[in-house]
């Protein structure tokens, strides 16, 4: 045989092996189930967060309905009132006169009001809550009686 040295050793070409070995296999393995493990995990937290956002979405529609109706459909009163919307979300609400920065109201024919609105739901260990104020304008009743 020319050109080969003694000693030499000659692999045959159908001798190579061509594939993966096991520790290659096993280090793919491991690779993918850390990757889907952060992609399920990265999946789940999106749900989570999708649930969230609709809680929070409706909660706002519970305190905009609720804020409407009061001095229309429900008497401005000063105070505090609270209830339940249904079996998961309830309400409360604080009503006051509101003088801040504002001239006599005789001069202005009117009353304003601060009326805040918190809807909460939750369990015992997290409540959530969604809060919404604003200020409401009432004007005073004509004076009669006045004597000239």
């Amino acid at each position: 045989m020319k050109g080969l040295a003694v000693g030499a050793s000659y692999r045959w070409p159908l001798a190579r092996e061509q594939g993966f070995s096991l520790l290659e296999v096993l280090v793919a393995f491991a690779i993918l189930s850390i990757s889907l493990g952060v992609l399920l995990q990265t999946f789940a937290t999106g749900l989570r967060n999708a649930g969230a956002s609709e809680e929070y979405t409706q909660a706002t529609l519970y305190a905009e309905s609720i804020l409407t109706a009061i001095g229309r459909e429900a008497p401005l009163q000063v105070g505090h009132h609270a209830g339940p919307i249904n079996d998961r979300f309830s309400w409360r609400s604080a009503i006051s006169a509101y003088t801040e920065g504002l001239p006599d109201p005789e001069k202005i024919r009117a009353r304003v009001y601060r009326v805040e609105v918190e809807v909460y739901w939750g369990d015992s260990t997290r409540t959530r809550t969604v809060k919404l104020e604003t200020l409401r304008l009432v004007p005073l009743e004509p004076a009669t009686g006045r004597g000239n």
